[in-house]
């Protein structure tokens, strides 16, 4: 995970096993749009739904910048 302006705060977030997809699934009511999906770990899956957010969130922070 990377450092931000802000940091991510998850208000509500589920992680399930799904065994059609055989995967651990993170979501995030906040951030209903993005789902992190790690074979492995529950706590993986976590990992990388923050890592999602962040990029989003750079992303969107960027867009907003008026071009140079």
């Amino acid at each position: 995970m990377g450092i931000i302006d802000t940091d991510v705060c998850l208000s509500s977030f589920q992680v399930f096993w799904s065994s059609s997809d055989a995967t651990f699934i993170a979501l995030s009511d906040r951030y209903p749009g993005l789902v992190a999906r790690n074979e492995f770990s529950s706590l993986a899956a976590v990992d990388e739904l923050i890592d999602l957010i962040e990029r989003e969130r750079r992303h969107r922070h960027s867009a907003g910048r008026p071009a140079a």
